[in-house]
């Protein structure tokens, strides 16, 4: 029996018929969760999926993404979430670099992994989750239904029970970060016993389940205490305290700007005492709304530190003795926390530097990278395993984090690998070279920007942008374009990415306030 389906079991027996997941107006009881589980998971086997598979998921969030999740954690296979807005060449990588030997998928997604399926050796099965068509594929595609009732499932033996979850490439592709069932278990149990679920408890979560914040700091920990967890499709600003005060939210998930998102909808009658929310769990709350939040709402948010490869790095728990706000906490139960310079040695407190991570416990970091010995070893030199991240440690061990060291950017609670996006823009013909940067916008959000050298004389900005609206999810499309004759580059031909951040955030303040200045006329 796999870990997952070890928790799945126990949870039927402790909490029955109490409601588990909630999407729409369908709602699942944790017996109901574990039957129609090992229902989907004898189906999807009797296709000849086993243990030995890498089985990928490209669905939009829904009940059908949850069973289908926890179907493929029930046969041990290896399983690969992937974001569904990710279509050619980028679903191609994900699928290729994984070895993906099947694929669920919604319908809708359905043409954008056909596309691919052809240039994909070791894909031998794509499942489908509504309409298959009509069109001929050149690998088998079937209807996979959610509701039949399957035969008794067989449990598997010497399972590798394994995760891999795609990370924001840097200086190259996505890399693939290797957990398992146990180490996401871990971090569940952790993440539950920090913000104290139980089963009165109602959790929200409106970030893909392709996400390790939906699924092991969300979905999972709600298992682990027997609390209820709505699922919705994405972020409604306009009905999340309606969503609230119907099903009695008491804890929910954020990123970035989406606290100020929330705040920006919420009307100065809402205040501590009237709604169920009594804690958020999440990272990148600026000093300003975590003061809205906590003395205005009174809501409690745990800020915490970590990446796919080392999640809740560090925390920072309400209390007497908690962090400022703006910190991301102390290190936690789970990692040892310091902030190296460029020789690896330890810098004062106050010092920017690198943020590093050792684990505490056994399976609390990543196994490594899929496929990328090279990359792993380099990640854990001297022992240590290297963000990339920048930021300081306080005197007291206050943890604040500075910037991302490496070339990605941070919008709408994804991250974006740049070289992703200059390798799109590349592909278009009237692009020579792209340059692609974050600019900040708001509590810590970015807008992407890029600078083209054309290939010709000049280049048509909506042309390109059009082609990478085609080619890229809606978050990684640059908003902010402009044509240039060069690149500013260092010595050894480094874009100079400062210089043309710095450009770019003063055209972006100049348009903003001739934008104010036009409201106000």
């Amino acid at each position: 029996m796999t870990i997952f389906h070890d928790l799945l079991r126990s949870a039927a027996e402790r909490h029955a018929g109490r409601t588990a997941v909630l999407f729409g107006e369908e709602r699942l009881s944790y017996e109901e969760i574990l039957l129609r589980s090992e229902s989907l998971a004898s189906l999807v086997a009797a296709h000849g999926i086993g243990v030995q598979d890498r089985l990928a998921i490209v669905m939009d969030n829904s009940l059908e993404y949850v069973l289908a999740w926890l179907a493929s954690s029930l046969i041990g296979c290896t399983e690969i979430p992937i974001n569904q807005q990710y279509r050619g060449d980028l679903l191609y990588y994900l699928l290729g670099d994984s070895g993906a030997t099947v694929v669920i998928c919604d319908s809708g997604y359905l043409p954008h992994v056909l596309e691919v399926a052809g240039r994909l050796p070791s894909l031998k099965l794509i499942l489908v989750n509504g309409d298959t068509g009509a069109e001929a594929a050149s690998v088998p595609v079937t209807a996979l239904s959610f509701h039949e009732a399957g035969s008794a499932f067989e449990t598997p033996r010497n399972a590798p029970e394994r995760v891999i979850l795609y990370t924001s490439g840097t200086t190259g592709p996505s890399k693939g970060v290797i957990h398992t069932q146990r180490s996401m278990l871990v971090l569940a149990r952790y993440n539950a016993a920090v913000l104290g679920y139980g089963t009165s408890d109602r959790l929200l979560n409106f970030f893909p389940l392709f996400h390790q914040n939906a699924r092991y700091t969300g979905v999972i920990p709600a298992f682990c205490a027997g609390a209820s967890i709505r699922i919705e499709r994405k972020l409604s600003t306009s009905t999340f305290w309606q969503t609230c005060e119907c099903d009695g939210i008491t804890a929910f998930n954020y990123l970035g700007s989406v606290l100020r998102m929330i705040l920006n909808t919420t009307g100065p009658e809402r205040r501590a005492g009237t709604h169920s929310i009594t804690r958020a769990f999440g990272a990148g709350a600026s000093p300003a709304v975590w003061r809205e939040f906590e003395e205005r709402l009174g809501i409690d948010l745990f800020e915490t530190y970590g990446l796919s490869e080392a999640p809740m790095a560090s925390v920072n728990v309400p209390g007497p003795s908690r962090s400022p706000a703006g910190s991301a906490g102390r290190a936690s139960e789970l990692f040892e926390v310091s902030v190296f310079d460029e020789n690896d040695d330890p810098v004062p407190p106050g010092e920017v530097g690198e943020i590093v991570l050792r684990p505490r416990r056994v399976n609390a970091i990543m196994a490594g990278y899929h496929n990328q010995d090279a990359a792993t070893v380099e990640a854990f030199r001297n022992l240590w395993f290297h963000s990339g991240d920048r930021g300081y440690l306080s005197g007291q061990g206050d943890l604040y984090f500075e910037e991302r060291g490496k070339d990605s950017i941070r919008r709408r609670g994804e991250n974006i690998s740049a070289w992703e996006v200059e390798a799109t823009l590349e592909q278009h013909p009237a692009v020579a070279e792209a340059a692609v940067y974050g600019v900040s916008s708001t509590d810590l959000d970015e807008e992407v920007a890029v600078s083209i050298v054309p290939s010709g004389e000049t280049a048509d900005l909506g042309a390109i942008h059009a082609f990478a609206v085609d080619r890229l999810p809606a978050y990684a499309v640059p908003t902010l374009m402009r044509l240039v004759a060069d690149l500013p580059r260092t010595a050894t031909a480094k874009v100079k990415k400062d210089e043309l951040r710095a450009v770019a955030r003063e055209q972006h303040v100049a348009m903003a306030g001739a934008l104010e200045r036009k409201e106000a006329g």
